[in-house]
């Protein structure tokens, strides 16, 4: 078994090969033609450092505004994400200081810096302050993807299910 970096633009050809056979992927964003089962519905918190001076409660739009974010952007060095969309709905926009490929920089970061982060809440673990957004970011499902080829397959039918039991 080994866990490797999804590239969703090739996943689909790449579980039709045999070389991936389970993969874990926001529904929306998941490739057509795979088999899916939902695993769960996520919402995002804003998470800083435990000390974090300005989310001692849940802040202002203009605070949220002028409060500086690392993002996440698995494509490498993006500096757009959904809270950018939801912000854009009502003319505003924040200060993105970092993008990082992949959430697991993010709580380190967090921890060391006065940077803050839309996590979502599953992720935000204990060492963090998290409060509610001040305004609503759209959460996702994540699913989890397999190809037809091994759909009835028992010993791929026994990892998705112990894997969707243990969500």
């Amino acid at each position: 078994m080994a866990a490797v970096e999804l590239n969703p633009t090739r996943l689909a050809r790449q579980m039709g090969q045999g070389d991936i056979d389970l993969a874990f992927h926001t529904t929306d964003g998941a490739p057509p033609g795979l088999r899916r089962r939902t695993l769960f519905t996520e919402c995002y918190v804003l998470a800083g450092g435990a000390g974090h001076p300005h989310l001692r409660r849940r802040p202002t739009m203009a605070r949220f505004c002028a409060l500086e974010h690392v993002i996440v952007s698995p494509d490498g060095g993006g500096f757009h994400a959904v809270t950018a969309d939801a912000l854009a709905g009502v003319g505003l926009a924040r200060r993105v200081a970092l993008s990082v490929p992949h959430f697991l920089f993010v709580r380190a970061v967090l921890g060391t810096t006065d940077l803050v982060a839309m996590l979502p809440d599953r992720l935000r673990g204990s060492t963090l302050r998290t409060v509610a957004p001040p305004l609503e970011v759209p959460g996702y499902e994540m699913s989890m993807l397999w190809h037809e080829r091994v759909h009835r397959d028992p010993a791929h039918r026994w990892p998705r299910e112990a894997i969707a039991a243990a969500v």
